[in-house]
């Protein structure tokens, strides 16, 4: 229920909001390289796609090898700042760039950011089998923006998207739902 006192009493929302699956995105990441020393806005992390693919109702092809990468970046509150760029391929041979930014970190039971690195050491102890076996209650949220050409794609310009990411350990990859953001 909205709380009207501080809008006004004829306040009345716009409407709802509603999300429509659009496609997930499986990448497979290369090796992943970390900056040392870190910098005096945090230490930065930076991986390059090796591999991928797009499957879903509105689009499907593949994350095209090298085309970019994911350039992290560790913060001192312990959340880690995503700014991905690489080029996908939908299965026309389109090809679309895809700019993902984002925010991934663990949290404590109060729900308070804590580096996923402690809670990915926490899921080992309890018997994960790889140390991205990251908690279900993990903050894992983007919002791309694409470049495509005028064509059947061209749609992927004209949107608001959110996604939720999730990382795989085997074999070790993320998967990213993106959603149409849209009237409900």
């Amino acid at each position: 229920m909205t709380d009207t006192s501080v809008l006004g009493e004829d306040y009345q929302p716009i409407s709802l909001i509603g999300l429509e699956f659009a496609f997930r995105i499986r990448i497979y990441f290369d090796e992943r390289r970390k900056f040392e020393p870190t910098t005096p806005m945090g230490g930065r992390v930076y991986v390059p796609p090796l591999s991928g693919d797009i499957s879903g109702p509105r689009l499907q092809g593949r994350v095209i090898p090298h085309s970019g990468g994911d350039w992290a970046r560790g913060r001192s509150d312990n959340a880690a700042e995503l700014n991905a760029h690489y080029m996908l391929e939908a299965s026309d041979g389109t090809p679309i760039y895809i700019n993902n930014r984002g925010f991934l970190y663990g949290r404590d039971d109060a729900g308070l950011p804590v580096k996923v690195a402690n809670k990915t050491q926490e899921n080992l102890a309890a018997g994960a089998e790889t140390s991205w076996k990251i908690a279900p209650d993990t903050y894992f949220f983007c919002i791309p923006a694409f470049d495509a050409p005028v064509g059947p794609h061209d749609w992927l310009t004209r949107h608001v998207f959110i996604g939720r990411g999730r990382r795989v350990p085997s074999p070790d990859h993320t998967c990213f739902d993106y959603y149409i953001v849209d009237n409900a």
